[in-house]
Formats: structure tokens, sequence, C-alpha cells
């Protein structure tokens, strides 16, 4: 399902690529969609509505600039992939490419984003 979606919050846009899997393409159905949060360590998280997966689909850990859903949250990680080992059950939806980081990094630490469907942005 190779398609994108854009990430927005205090005057920053950023671009993200949807993975083919069936968490992604369910959340994809969602947006656009806006969501409170905090920042938790090396990325954000926000509260999100249990959707659809496939148990065969999560992993163990995640790369700085996936974005997830796992418990409830869905996360941006921009951080700390190096210790992510311990985390189970990571459902990843979508990835941030490298050069996009330095622009969540410096998001404050409450933060509202607004996720959209790139293929609708008019």
């Amino acid at each position: 399902m190779k398609g994108g979606i854009l990430l927005s919050a205090g005057g920053v846009r950023v671009p993200a690529v949807l993975n083919d899997t069936v968490a992604a393409r369910d959340f994809k159905r969602r947006l656009p969609l806006a969501v409170s949060g905090t920042r938790s360590g090396g990325g954000y998280r926000f509260p999100a509505a249990v959707g659809c997966f496939d148990p065969e689909e999560t992993q163990i850990g995640w790369k700085n600039g996936d974005i997830a859903i796992s418990g409830g949250w869905l996360r941006v990680f921009f951080d700390g992939e190096e210790a992510s080992e311990n985390s189970a059950g990571i459902m990843v939806i979508a990835h941030i490419g490298e050069e996009a980081l330095d622009f969540i990094k410096k998001l404050p630490d409450n933060v509202r984003l607004k996720i959209e469907d790139e293929d609708r942005i008019i």
C-alpha cells in the first residue's frame, strides 16, 4: 500500500510513508485525525483507539522515525532505538525519514498533532 501521510504540529509539516500492514490500512481510513499528546522518552505518545491489526505483524523494538500503534497509544519515535529491544508488541504503521527527525525532536513537550492522508490534501 505505499502511501504517504503528513504530520503537522507547531507550524512544522513532516511527511511519513505508511507500511503495507493491516494496521496501517486501518489507520489511513481514520484520517484526518487530530490528537494531543506528550513527549515520553525517545518520542511522543498520543491516546489512540485500538484498530485492526494482525498479531503476526507486530515486532519487538522500533527504529528512530517509526510511527507505531500499541497498547492504546499512537507513538512517534525519534530516538532510543538502541534501547528498544525490550519493547514487545509494537505495530509499526509508518516511518519518518531521518532528514525530518530533527523537526520532530524540536516540538514542545505537549503537542497537538494533525495527521492527514497526503493523497487527500488539497
